[in-house]
């Protein structure tokens, strides 16, 4: 037989109190905090489950927090832009303006004056900075003004790169463009082809209009059309003549899929190169029509060179806001997927958090009748315990 002495039932009561204590303690802090699971000890397979859980609410919280970055940043580019744009059409209606052959030498200076103006804003608006301070159209570089006016132009300081930020565990959107895609990339001419007047020119003759009507024959050459005698003669790049005719004023020259016009008498020896568009910035086209408007020519021969510049600067003007609108397309094509991305984000945050609260959050029904439970039981337990303590074999003894 076993012996049990009364120190044996001593301490299994202090145990079951201790352990009904305990129990009752777990429950208040669950009651107090609104959380079933305290510690990984209350449920080791859910306290798992929680931290996966939070981890994924705070990766969704921090893509939901470059999203609004993202889509601050790009608004920011959409509007400056747009003031772009705004300023290009400025300085075409106001080039327009100038070529009117009633304007005195005083007026088309103070036109060239508005247009400067107007490239000056150009710049501006190229070194625009965001909320933090980072350089909107400098690429990666973006911690110092990417544009500089210098003697011989606007110069790019900036990179190449663009800003990736992450929205997700593999998505990330650019958060710009860099200012060389945006400004300096922009070509001669109509943006396919380019026409200029040879400066020895004599004659009146200047091009009204040069079209690249059939693409699929045109080879990328260099041409030049000279004239002689009434005569006009195509040479390609060896001056192998590959087309000619009788000049007429107005009437179109045809070559490898182009169509060029002039208007005006040309002389003998008078010629016009005409060839593929070459790459020029914004910057450029805009400062070659204020050197239009402000030096028209002081000679007939003068001004029907300034004018064939003119129409090859305004073709490029038009090709620079084309330009110019592809990228706020871009910009826009970005703004509706950040959107969408934002949706998402909040959809997933819902249902993380919903998760988490069927993970860890107290059932305070079931909770209040375990608290009734353990607080009885462990009454129960106090009550036995003063009982026991009170038994004694001496109590019997007479």
């Amino acid at each position: 037989m076993m012996r049990v002495a009364s120190s044996t039932f001593y301490q299994q009561a202090v145990d079951t109190i201790d352990r009904n204590q305990t129990a009752l303690s777990t429950v208040q802090a669950q009651m107090s905090s609104g959380l079933r699971v305290q510690t990984a000890a209350d449920d080791p397979v859910a306290a798992g489950q929680i931290l996966g859980v939070n981890q994924s609410i705070a990766d969704t919280a921090r893509w939901q927090s470059n999203a609004a970055t993202l889509q601050s940043s790009l608004a920011l580019e959409d509007s400056t832009l747009s003031n772009v744009n705004s300023l290009l059409g400025q300085v075409q209606s106001l080039a327009l303006q100038a070529n009117n052959g009633t304007l005195g030498a005083t007026d088309r200076q103070a036109i060239a004056r508005q247009m400067q103006q107007q490239l000056d804003s150009l710049v501006q608006q190229a070194n625009l900075q965001d909320a933090g301070g980072r350089y909107l159209f400098g690429g990666t570089a973006d911690g110092s003004a990417p544009f500089a006016q210098t003697a011989a132009g606007v110069t790019y300081s900036g990179n190449s790169g663009l800003r990736m930020i992450p929205v997700g565990p593999t998505s990330e959107i650019a958060a710009g463009d860099p200012g060389d895609s945006v400004f300096m990339q922009g070509r001669s001419g109509d943006g396919s082809i380019s026409v200029a007047a040879a400066l020895t020119n004599t004659g009146t003759a200047s091009v009204g209009t040069a079209q690249l009507g059939n693409p699929a024959q045109w080879d990328g050459g260099a041409y030049t059309i000279r004239f002689s005698g009434g005569q006009y003669q195509v040479l390609d790049s060896g001056s192998n003549v590959i087309a000619s005719g009788a000049y007429a004023d107005g009437n179109a020259i045809q070559f490898r899929g182009l169509s060029v016009s002039l208007t005006g008498t040309p002389a003998d020896g008078d010629s016009f190169s005409v060839g593929p568009s070459k790459a020029q910035s914004v910057f450029t086209t805009v400062q070659n029509l204020i050197n239009v408007v402000a030096n028209p020519g002081s000679t007939a021969a003068a001004r029907a060179q300034n004018q064939t510049v003119f129409y090859d600067a305004l073709g490029a003007l038009g090709a620079a806001q084309d330009h110019i609108n592809s990228v706020l397309a871009g910009v826009g094509s970005r703004e509706q997927a950040v959107s969408n991305v934002t949706s998402q984000l909040q959809a997933r945050t819902t249902q993380l958090k919903s998760t988490l609260s069927g993970l860890q959050d107290l059932d305070y029904a079931a909770a209040t009748t375990e608290f009734s439970r353990a607080q009885t039981t462990l009454q129960a337990a106090e009550q036995s315990y003063v009982q026991i303590q009170g038994l004694s074999l001496f109590n019997y003894i007479k």
